[in-house]
């Protein structure tokens, strides 16, 4: 049984690759999460992915429908802020994660029992570490780079409109006994994140990726449900992780959301 201290380790090591969460995954694990469905149709195009050299116009149409499902790109493009606390369990108890995205800056906190265990902080230069005690400024690029993008709001709309990335259409696949469309994005640093999109709500519903956090690969599954409407876009309330360094699967639900609300400066400052 792991001892409380290597518990909080690891777990603020998930957390924190988990706020990093912006390179793709690998073939393996996404063969290994979906079985392709032999059809010759699907919602919006051929379900046999061609040989590409830009992005599929299937692939487009997809990204385009999660958007509009969510709320819509003009309404997505107005929030400034945003604030969100979840919750969720584990072996040692409850534990609750704060996050704050304001211009292009990113905070989050990480409690457990009522005491602070680990904050991160991307000032939109350089990543603030604080755990177990212990403070680190991170300023090696990619880990730079990867804070930039998870400190953008809405990433789907940089995503869509990012002529750097490829977008495949991965065809109809079956994932839990339901068929969902597929789509793989190869960033310019050719990593992958494969994404799976309900084909009636249009709806994001799993991603599978790995991230480059603290000298380590970690491959993890996000999966997104319970979505709800706040101020006019679809949020998922219920977000399940597994994979990576973490000794057992996770749930989030989000008690709290809040969007375009005054976060003050200073939140973004560690002490």
């Amino acid at each position: 049984m792991l001892s409380q201290s290597v518990y909080i380790q690891k777990l603020f090591f998930f957390l924190f690759a988990s706020a990093l969460l912006t390179t793709g995954c690998t073939k393996k694990a996404a063969n290994a999460t979906a079985k392709p469905v032999e059809s010759p149709k699907t919602s919006v195009g051929a379900s046999s992915p061609k040989a590409i050299t830009g992005s599929d116009a299937e692939a487009i149409t997809i990204l385009k429908g999660y958007i509009d499902a969510m709320g819509g790109k003009e309404k997505m493009m107005s929030v400034k802020s945003m604030m969100t606390k979840s919750v969720a369990n584990s072996p040692m108890g409850d534990i609750t994660i704060t996050q704050y995205v304001k211009n292009g800056k990113s905070a989050m906190k990480v409690e457990a029992g009522g005491t602070t265990v680990s904050e991160q902080i991307f000032d939109g230069t350089n990543i603030y570490v604080s755990a177990m005690g212990q403070k680190q400024t991170l300023t090696d690029p990619s880990m730079v780079k990867a804070a930039k993008k998870q400190a953008a709001i809405f990433s789907e709309i940089d995503q869509l409109i990012n002529d750097k990335e490829i977008k495949k259409f991965g065809g109809l696949v079956e994932l839990d006994g339901k068929k969902v469309n597929k789509i793989t994005t190869i960033d310019e640093d050719k990593k992958e994140t494969v994404q799976y999109f309900d084909p009636v709500s249009n709806l994001q519903v799993r991603t599978v990726s790995t991230v480059d956090a603290l000298g380590q690969k970690v491959t993890q599954t996000m999966d997104f449900s319970d979505y709800k409407e706040v101020n006019g876009i679809k949020f998922p309330h219920s977000i399940k992780m597994s994979g990576g360094s973490v000794p057992f699967p996770m749930e989030l639900k989000i008690t709290a959301l809040m969007i375009n609300s005054d976060l003050p400066d200073a939140l973004f400052k560690m002490n």
